[in-house]
């Protein structure tokens, strides 16, 4: 009842608003149609030509042409009303929950010399966006673009003795801008443009950061163990982290036109920048067996955002990108270090990257209905590293970095597309991945990386138009890959895709898509060390095998002219099969799982224009989600999963309602008042469930 009464007072307060925004005498007005403003273009389709008393066909100069300007100004204003109930930050993940003003405006003028286009909306100070074009004659162009949103963060709640959180009232969220910069230049006697640009992203907020302050690998001290038995030292904490950085980029460089060739060349500079120091931590001494200092107590820094500088030169000769034949060749060249601010840590500075990346492309297109093309990408980083690195707080302060990981890769990749006639298309694709690392380690201190890696992955595809509205795609593809990097790649992978849709004259339109995916991996394997006296070495195979299929369908339909509606659906379930490794130090610590991700989605949208002046829209939606983890009673040698079976068990149900209305009160002026409902209903606990409520009344006036 509570949240009928704060609702009814919103809506109240938006009509209230949305009556006194409206001039006096405006509903009086005659209104023909209220038409939406037309899209802005910004090429103006001109006549070159002319034609003269005796039929030919001359040639007009550009600046003799007359090309009519067009000018609009799109203004609108309001006010946007939230009411949250419970949680909310799920409900709307990424608004700000706050009530605001509100507004869009786009102004533009769009000629034959001149084309200055500026447009954007705001939410709220942390919701926002603007962008202007600019464009004198070609000869100077400039693009400016901000944006921003907010992302409403969890706050994990511990559940278990030895976890502690040190902020239990705090809520957490990230504001994230970006910003970009973007110059152009010709000059007027060369064909040669300049180019300048800068980036910004910025990253403003407090997120949860979790860790432990002892290794969870000793025997407690019964002098460490607390009233309810538990060590003092082993403990799980969560506190709040504050996070202020930002990343800035920029480039310069210049293309020109050597007659039958393109010459591009840009260099760049990146920056990242952390404002907060790495967090830290008062940490107890850690002893090993013996009673011997392993670390003394006393502050360190942990789970930090190294800052980093990278900077890079590219090259690129390329031809016209039209004609039978293209090609293009690139050099790049860049260098990334590590610009570490730690201070309970001394050498981590001094690691760094080196990136070469060449590429190559060739394109060959004989004629209308054959088209074949060929591309080509190397990639070499080096990395450096210090032999050692100084920690203070330890007994023995210096202590051994292992070689950084070199890696080469290699990408061959051949298209050829062929369309016999006019309703049948084929395309077909190979793609080579070859990858090799060097400085992977010993058998005994290794990165647990296979030292090469190759893939090779055959796509065909198949595109019918039998008649006028009928679309039909059908697709395969086969992906094989030798000594997987990781244990979720896949050694044989085969995919089928296809697509079909429908449209009737405008009156009504239907698709559909299915999509299976089946991939496995039988040489996953995990290397398993015992504490026994003296320990036991092993070596497990731990096979994979993965099924995925998605589902979707769709239809519109116009049963009256003012009046359209539709209807979508779609399905998406993820199994996998799997044996997995519970404990690294026990021979027989693993067990089958099963894992399970499935996703349901039903959405229904209208919009109905209900007179000359009203027009209305609605849109529905839920989505049903659900994932399980489901390891076997017990390993192979016979402990118990029951406390890790409930880790990944979800299942929610998300609805959203949305509904528009406008109502023009002249040719020029309309307004209009906006809804929204977002519930998140967490089926298997009451964690993090809630509603928001959004009611927008705007006032738009344009000429």
């Amino acid at each position: 009842m509570k949240e009928l009464v704060r609702l009814r007072a919103t809506l109240a307060a938006a009509f209230v608003l949305l009556a006194a925004a409206i001039p006096a005498g405006a509903g009086g007005e005659e209104l023909a149609v209220a038409a939406e403003p037309e899209e802005l273009s910004y090429t103006a389709a001109v006549p070159l030509e002319s034609v003269t008393e005796e039929g030919e066909y001359v040639e007009v100069p550009l600046e003799e042409v007359d090309v009519r300007t067009r000018e609009i100004v799109d203004l609108s204003a309001g006010y946007r009303f939230v009411d949250v109930s419970r949680e909310g930050r799920r409900a709307a993940e990424y608004d700000r929950l706050r009530s605001s003003g509100a507004g869009r405006f786009t102004a533009g003028s769009v000629g034959r010399d001149l084309k200055l286009v500026v447009e954007g909306e705001y939410l709220n100070t942390k919701d926002y966006n603007a962008s202007l074009l600019f464009d004198y004659k070609g000869y100077y162009r400039l693009n400016l673009r901000t944006e921003a949103l907010y992302h409403n963060l969890d706050h994990e709640t511990p559940h278990v003795p030895i976890a502690t959180d040190l902020n239990p009232a705090d809520e957490y969220g990230m504001y994230v801008r970006q910003d970009s910069v973007n110059f152009r230049y010709k000059f007027h006697d060369y064909p040669i443009h300049l180019n300048l640009g800068h980036w910004m992203l910025v990253r403003d907020g407090y997120s949860q950061l979790r860790f432990s302050d002892y290794g969870f690998d000793e025997s407690p001290d019964p002098a460490d163990l607390d009233a309810n038995n538990q060590d003092r030292r082993n403990r799980l904490l969560f506190r709040t982290r504050p996070v202020k950085n930002h990343t800035q980029e920029g480039t310069i460089g210049f293309d020109a036109h050597l007659g039958p060739v393109n010459i591009l060349y840009t260099f760049l500079i990146r920056q990242l920048d952390d404002g907060i120091a790495p967090p830290g931590f008062q940490f107890a001494p850690r002893y090993g067996e013996n009673g011997a200092l392993i670390r003394s107590a006393g502050l360190l820094q942990h789970n930090t955002t190294p800052e980093s500088r990278y900077y890079s030169h590219t090259a690129k000769l390329y031809t016209s990108l039209t004609g039978g034949i293209i090609g293009s060749a690139s050099y790049s060249y860049g260098k990334r270090d590590n610009q570490s601010s730690l201070t309970t840590v001394a050498g981590a500075d001094q690691t760094s990257n080196t990136l070469q990346n060449v590429a190559g492309d060739f394109v060959y297109t004989p004629c209308q209905w054959f088209s074949f093309s060929v591309k080509y990408r190397h990639q070499e980083i080096d990395r450096d590293t210090p032999s050692v690195v100084q920690v203070p707080s330890l007994s023995n302060p210096v202590v051994g970095v292992r070689s950084g990981m070199d890696t080469r890769r290699d990408v061959v990749s051949a298209n050829f597309s062929l369309r016999p006639n006019t309703i049948l298309t084929v395309n077909g694709e190979y793609r080579g991945d070859f990858l090799q690392r060097s400085n992977t380690g010993t058998d005994v201190d290794r990165w647990r990386l296979p030292d090469t890696t190759s893939s090779n992955r055959g796509t065909m595809t198949l595109l019918y138009r039998p008649f006028k509205g009928m679309r039909l795609r059908a697709l395969y593809a086969y992906t094989a890959t030798d000594s997987p990097s990781y244990g979720t790649e896949a050694e044989n992978r085969h995919e089928g895709n296809i697509l079909a849709s429908y449209t009737m004259a405008g009156r009504w339109g239907i698709s559909a898509s299915y999509k299976i995916v089946r991939e496995n991996n039988d040489h996953i394997t995990q290397d398993v060390t015992t504490f026994d006296d003296p320990p036991l070495h092993g070596t497990l195979t731990l096979p994979r095998d993965r099924r995925s299929v998605h589902g979707a369908a769709s239809v519109w339909f116009a049963p009256l002219e003012p009046l359209m509606v539709s209807v979508s659906a779609g399905y998406l379930r993820d199994h996998s099969d799997q044996a997995i490794l519970l404990s690294r130090f026990l021979l027989g610590g693993y067990a089958g799982t099963q894992y399970t991700s499935e996703a349901q989605i039903v959405s229904l949208n209208a919009s109905y224009r209900f007179t000359e002046r009203v027009d209305l829209s609605l849109a529905l939606q839920q989505v049903r989600s659900l994932s399980d983890f489901k390891p076997e009673d017990t390993t192979a040698d016979g402990i118990s999963t029951f406390l890790i079976r409930d880790v990944s068990r979800a299942k929610t149900i998300e609805n959203s309602l949305s509904a528009r209305v406008n109502y023009h009160l002249s040719r020029l002026v309309s307004c209009g008042l906006d809804y929204s409902y977002r519930d998140y209903d967490n089926k298997l606990s009451s964690l993090y469930e809630g509603n928001v409520h959004q009611v927008t009344a705007l006032v738009r006036a344009k000429w």
